[in-house]
């Protein structure tokens, strides 16, 4: 969301030059969203692709209370995957949304004004 937010600070000029020739809210908005979706997209594949090397990895912990050993086998599944990658798109859409819609809802004037 931050840098979503970073993004429409930074753009302001170019949004409201869109709006200025004639781009509706809606098109401004939607392209916000998928500019989310896609950064969101790319974080969740390289997060996945990232936790791969750690299947059949294991580690152990003891408790020094009971002096008995938990052991972690760390599996990494096709659905724990699909899992990640669709938790980082719906963030994508959740952090994207209130950024989009400042950005649509941007003045037109105000992003002319600065030079």
């Amino acid at each position: 969301m931050n840098t979503m937010y970073a993004a429409v600070g930074a753009r302001a000029r170019e949004i409201c030059t869109l709006r200025a020739l004639g781009f509706g809210r809606s098109a401004i908005l939607v392209s916000f969203l998928l500019d989310s979706v896609a950064l969101s997209a790319a974080g969740g594949i390289l997060g996945a692709l990232c936790s791969l090397p750690l299947h059949g990895f294991t580690t152990s912990t003891i408790n020094w209370d009971t002096f008995s050993e938990l052991v972690f086998a760390f599996r990494v599944t096709p659905e724990i995957l699909a899992q990640g990658v669709a938790f980082a798109l719906v963030m994508g859409i959740v952090g994207g949304l209130l950024p989009a819609l400042r950005a649509a809802r941007l003045p037109i004037t105000s992003g002319l004004r600065q030079v």
